[in-house]
């Protein structure tokens, strides 16, 4: 009964259940995108971009917490190297995105394309910290 309670087990409940719930958002976004077949509605890709923020935010605080339960080896630290390169290439093109999304904003005073250009900016953010303190953890 003491093992159920561990450290190591609630990270691995909590990094299962973050997996979960961003495979849904993802989900929840691939169906507001199809959405876009039917409807020819912006607020549809708003909406995709918002779950998608949110399924990237809870993977990256799972694959976060599923590197802190490694012990500290040569695997742990190969794996965050991985995932702050990965988490680096993915924020900076959620950054690159954001800046033609508010182009496009700016240009055509279209508040959706300002929403959308805050969520790509959101997301690259929190990856971005992610990966600082994945690194400022010294692995």
């Amino acid at each position: 009964m003491a093992s159920a309670s561990s450290p190591e087990s609630k990270a691995e409940s909590t990094v299962r259940f973050y997996n979960v719930l961003s495979v849904a958002f993802f989900l929840i976004a691939i169906i507001s995108l199809s959405m876009l077949t039917l409807y020819l509605v912006t607020d549809f890709v708003v909406l995709a971009l918002g779950a998608m923020d949110i399924g990237t935010i809870l993977n990256a605080v799972s694959r976060m917490i599923s590197i802190r339960t490694l012990p500290d080896s040569k695997e742990r630290r190969t794996k965050a190297t991985s995932t702050v390169k990965f988490f680096h290439i993915v924020s900076y093109a959620c950054f690159g995105i954001a800046a033609i999304v508010f182009a496009i904003a700016l240009n055509d005073l279209a508040t959706d394309f300002a929403v959308m250009g805050l969520e790509l900016t959101g997301c690259g953010t929190i990856l971005q910290a992610v990966s600082r303190d994945i690194q400022l953890e010294g692995v």
